[in-house]
């Protein structure tokens, strides 16, 4: 099992970004004359309070990544909420470009069915923001206990963060972007090619009830998913039992 602590110049961001990587080895690696094995590969976005080195530190992640041989990609965003902000960086086309990278640099696999993505909290909205606009990339999309409403996150108190420099001074976020629900619209309106979509929250979480209204829309529309409630909290402890379970779904035939 390979761990990649990774720094580039990002074009996106104008500067150099670090993101980590969790490469499970294959015996080609150490044969010259053999052609790489191509890997399946998560792309797995932090929450608010934490960065790309998290899920190494506070889960078990690496040892679920070498049991069934997945790539695990973790860029940072810092409070971005993966978006394109109105005074910051584009941190949505940065995960994209960051998608682009590991795949011509790294022995991963390009096919859809191969690649997926997966994010709790902040994490999650951007894992489901990208599932809605960006399904000609992920097979499977999983969010872990998500904030799905935007105006959720334009009255969060939190150290240094702006939810101004995300949305503007006026924080306006219906029929943007940063509406999820709008973006749903869209896709049902579009029939837009959607990866199969697993949602995630602990019973006890703080937005557990934001996650039901949300499946509600998505039934409204006729998108299909799956939902998966248990016990559990806004924490890592959760998010450590939900990612051993999201990679087992990602990864069955």
């Amino acid at each position: 099992m390979a761990f990649l602590s990774l720094n580039y110049k990002s074009k996106t961001i104008g500067k150099d970004q670090t993101l980590s990587v969790i490469l499970p080895e294959d015996d080609s690696y150490f044969d010259s004359k053999a052609q790489p094995k191509q890997l399946k590969s998560l792309m797995l976005l932090h929450g608010l309070s934490s960065d790309s080195t998290s899920y190494v530190r506070y889960t078990s992640i690496e040892r679920y990544a070498n049991e069934h041989q997945l790539a695990i990609i973790m860029p940072s965003a810092d409070h971005s909420f993966y978006s394109n902000m109105k005074y910051g960086h584009s941190y949505y086309d940065y995960i994209l470009e960051v998608y682009d990278y590991v795949h011509q640099v790294l022995p991963l696999s390009r096919e859809r069915k191969d690649n997926f993505i997966a994010g709790h909290s902040m994490g999650g909205y951007g894992t489901m923001k990208y599932a809605l606009t960006q399904g000609a990339r992920f097979a499977k999309a999983c969010s872990l206990s998500a904030v799905f409403k935007a105006e959720t996150f334009m009255y969060i108190n939190w150290p240094d963060f702006s939810p101004e420099a995300i949305a503007g001074t006026n924080k306006q976020t219906q029929g943007t972007d940063l509406d999820l629900y709008h973006l749903v619209d869209q896709a049902a309106e579009s029939k837009m090619q959607l990866p199969e979509l697993l949602i995630m929250c602990g019973r006890t979480d703080e937005l557990f009830d934001e996650n039901v209204r949300f499946i509600h829309y998505l039934d409204d529309k006729g998108i299909d998913y799956q939902f998966k409630d248990e016990p559990g909290n806004h924490d890592y402890a959760y998010w450590d039992h939900a990612i051993k379970q999201a990679i087992e779904w990602m990864v069955e035939s």
